[in-house]
């Protein structure tokens, strides 16, 4: 039986597949598909957590962003800069805050 996937997977997995005694088919992605993989990998990831609550899963979230910082050159320490920056001007979320409504009075059509 063969089951069709199409998705980014691990890097050890087609060898694995092989050594277990089953055959696999697999391609070098060019970076656009995956940058797009890579996209939806992490969507995936946090879909999986949603249902598991396992740390694995976050473990995996993990990866999958580190790949994609690679990928687009982005420097790590960068990243964490950014991230500061934005949690002294805006916050954090560890408060917990479900932001509900905001009334406006302002007329003027937003764009």
């Amino acid at each position: 039986m063969k089951i069709t996937y199409n998705k980014l997977t691990r890097d050890n997995i087609p060898q694995i597949i092989e050594e277990s005694g089953r055959k696999q088919t697999s391609r070098i992605m060019n970076e656009e598909e995956y940058e797009e993989a890579l996209i939806n990998k992490v969507i995936e990831e946090i879909d999986e957590y949603r249902i598991s609550k396992n740390e694995e899963e976050i473990a995996d979230i993990y990866e999958v962003l580190d790949c994609l910082i690679e990928l687009k050159n982005y420097e790590p320490m960068h990243i964490d800069y950014l991230q500061l920056i934005k949690r002294e001007a805006r916050g954090s979320f560890k408060k917990r805050i479900l932001l509900q409504e905001v009334e406006d009075d302002n007329t003027k059509e937003r764009k």
